[in-house]
């Protein structure tokens, strides 16, 4: 079973199901024995119920997760085991059964900026908690004195939408837990409980500044990483491919058909192109996109073929498309209107030199119509781009 996350959340913060909602909850003491032994029943009758709904909605996460081309590390999703129930109810008042979550689904995550994303994502896709909620800009995590590197949580439940469906009708009632973790976190969540024992008065105060320091390490580990994650990124778009390794010859531009090493070198020497185009395709709705040296080489081929079949067959013709496509914001506008149009296409991969294929594609119809694009390789470049490769 995963950790979890008892150690940094506030102690009476305890996880929900509606069954447990009703029933004359009034007690004020701890929970008796037999109310205990009457829950455990209950929830052991319905417990199926429980692991199809946890199974049913990590796969619905996930699958979201995936259309928004976020990348995770794993997609965890379980319910309550009985035994874990019971021993946990031996430590609530009554008043507490309301909050105890039932339904639990963790998604590990490798940056702080994934969270976010995921974060938007479920706030449009379920119905949220906020009075359980620990969002990312929540005070409680954004206090400079909080203690530890708590994870994002979030108790959801489904949206009228989806529980009007009949495949999720009968978990219309029923919420879970979400918790979006970095690897960072998810360390700190597992090993706080092994170390958190009880210490003498003496030595609880540097014990306790100790944690801290640990929590505030991790959380700048977090950030760096993706820092240079995003420095990396920049430079790998910035930098296009080598053609074969080897460093080019300078070769003066003519008005003749332009060579792989002229159309490389023009990006080489003025990296700002695939920098203002790897924005445009961002700012127009396009997930982000790193690709891997050898992708971006395939991509960088495709946009070499298109040029020249669409008639942008010169350096010169090539620098008279590029101002053209940034008159205006020209190629931009151009490249919202597609990604509006197929807007339910999850599964986009544009770096800057597609996006420049999309423009081609678009704006130099009329040369490419009448010809045979696969054999030029021209539809394998597009299919390729749309993610239907």
């Amino acid at each position: 079973m995963p950790a979890r996350l008892w150690a940094i959340q506030p102690k009476k913060r305890v996880r929900s199901s509606s069954w447990l909602k009703h029933g004359g909850i009034c007690a004020k003491n701890l929970i008796s024995k037999r109310r205990i032994d009457e829950i455990g029943i209950k929830y052991v009758e319905s417990l199926k119920l429980y692991e199809e709904y946890a199974a049913r909605i990590r796969n619905l996460i996930q699958d979201l997760v995936e259309v928004e081309g976020v990348e995770f590390y794993a997609i965890e999703g379980w319910a309550e085991p009985p035994a874990e129930l019971l021993n946990m109810l031996q430590t609530l008042d009554e008043k507490d059964l309301a909050g105890v979550d039932l339904v639990t689904v963790r998604v590990l995550l490798r940056f702080p900026a994934d969270v976010l994303k995921i974060e938007e994502l479920v706030r449009n896709e379920f119905d949220v908690d906020p009075s359980r909620s620990l969002p990312s800009n929540s005070g409680a995590l954004r206090d400079p004195r909080r203690f530890g590197y708590p994870a994002v949580v979030y108790i959801l439940s489904l949206s009228e939408s989806r529980s009007t469906l009949k495949e999720w009708a009968k978990y219309k009632d029923l919420s879970f837990r979400l918790e979006l973790r970095t690897m960072l976190q998810e360390v700190w969540a597992t090993i706080l409980p092994k170390v958190n024992q009880t210490v003498g008065t003496a030595s609880e105060e540097e014990f306790t500044r100790e944690l801290f320091l640990l929590g505030a390490m991790l959380e700048k580990a977090d950030k760096g990483f993706l820092t240079l994650r995003d420095e990396i990124k920049e430079e790998a778009l910035l930098v296009p491919p080598s053609l074969d390794g080897r460093k080019k010859p300078e070769i003066p531009e003519a008005e003749t058909l332009f060579t792989d090493e002229e159309l490389y070198r023009l990006f080489r020497d003025d990296p700002s192109i695939l920098s203002r185009w790897n924005k445009a395709a961002i700012d127009a709705g396009f997930p982000e996109f790193t690709p891997d040296a050898e992708y971006l080489r395939g991509s960088f081929s495709y946009l070499c073929n298109i040029f020249r079949a669409a008639g942008i067959d010169t350096i010169q013709e090539v620098r008279k498309f590029l101002a053209d496509m940034e008159n205006d914001d020209k190629g931009l506008r151009q490249l919202k209107t597609l990604h509006d149009t197929f807007k339910d296409n999850g599964k986009w991969r544009v770096d800057p030199f597609s996006a420049l294929f999309l423009l081609a594609l678009n704006f130099r119809w009329d040369n490419l119509k009448d010809k045979d694009l696969v054999k030029l390789n021209i539809k394998k470049g597009s299919d390729r781009i749309s993610g239907m490769d």
